[in-house]
C-alpha cells in the first residue's frame, strides 16, 4: 500500500476537522494541511501592513509579494512570515475576524488554492477546510464531511479558545459560529457544502477515537482496493 492519496476533510467550525486531520496524518505518515491557517496568514499580513481585509484591490497587491514560509508534516502546520513563526498569532480574535473577510475575495481563494495544490503535488496529504473536497481537490481519492450540532460545536470551540487564553463567553462564541456558518453556506464563491462522493459523519455523539477509527477503516479500504487494481 505505497500509493499516497489526497484526503480531504470539510465541515463547519467545531465539527472536529482539525483533530481528525492531525490524527489521520500521524497514523498514515502524511502531511497535515490546514487551509484555514493560510486564510488567517493573509489576514495577519493585511493587519500588519494596514490593508483593509475587505479591500479586493489592496489584497490583490498584497498577495503579489506575500510569500510565507510553510512547514507541513504529520506533526503539524506552521506558518512563518517576516522571519518569525506566526502560527499562534493566527488564532487571535482580530485575525479570526479578518480571515472571514479575506476569505470572501476570489483572488485570496485562488492564492490559497495554489499554495494547497503545491503542497499536495506528490499526494500523501490530509487537507482540512470548508471547500477542500468540493473546490480545491475535487478529485481527491477520499473525502470526509464532518458535522455536529451547533451547541456542541460552540462548546468545543469555547474550550479550545480558553486553552489558548481567549476570554469570549459561550454565548458570544455560539453567536459568532452561527454567523460564520451562515456566511460560509451562503457565499457565492465555493460555499460550504457536502462534496460529491464525501463520507458524511455526524460527530455530535462520537468521541474523537470513534471518528478516527471509522475514517481510517474507509481510507484503508480505499488503499487496499487501489493496490489490488480495483479502483
Amino acid at each position: 500500500m505505497n500509493h499516497r492519496i489526497i484526503i480531504t476533510i470539510d465541515g463547519p467550525a467545531g465539527a472536529g476537522k482539525s483533530t481528525l486531520a492531525r490524527r489521520l496524518a500521524q497514523a498514515l505518515g502524511y502531511r497535515y494541511v490546514d487551509s484555514g491557517a493560510l486564510y488567517r496568514a493573509v489576514a495577519w499580513q493585511a493587519l500588519e501592513t494596514g490593508v483593509d481585509p475587505a479591500d479586493r484591490d489592496d489584497l490583490s497587491r498584497l498577495l503579489l509579494s506575500f510569500q510565507p514560509d510553510i512547514a507541513a508534516d504529520a506533526q503539524g502546520f506552521q506558518v512563518s512570515a517576516q522571519g518569525r513563526d506566526i502560527t499562534r498569532e493566527l488564532r487571535t480574535p482580530e485575525v479570526t475576524r479578518a480571515s472571514s473577510q479575506v476569505a470572501t475575495q476570489p483572488r485570496v481563494r485562488q492564492w490559497v488554492g495554489d499554495v494547497l495544490n503545491l503542497l499536495a503535488r506528490d499526494g500523501g496529504v490530509v487537507a482540512e477546510g470548508r471547500d477542500m473536497g468540493s473546490a480545491v481537490f475535487p478529485d481527491a481519492e477520499v473525502k470526509f464531511y464532518l458535522e455536529a450540532d451547533l451547541d456542541i460545536r460552540a462548546a468545543r470551540r469555547q474550550r479550545e479558545m480558553q486553552g489558548e487564553g481567549g476570554k469570549s463567553g459561550l454565548t458570544g462564541t455560539l453567536q459568532d459560529m452561527a454567523e460564520r456558518d451562515s456566511r460560509d453556506q451562503n457565499r457565492k464563491l465555493a460555499p460550504l457544502a457536502i462534496p460529491e462522493g464525501a463520507h458524511y459523519l455526524d460527530t455530535t455523539n462520537l468521541d474523537p477515537e470513534e471518528v478516527i477509527e471509522q475514517c481510517l477503516a474507509i481510507i484503508r479500504e480505499n488503499l487496499t482496493a487501489k493496490a489490488a487494481g480495483c479502483i
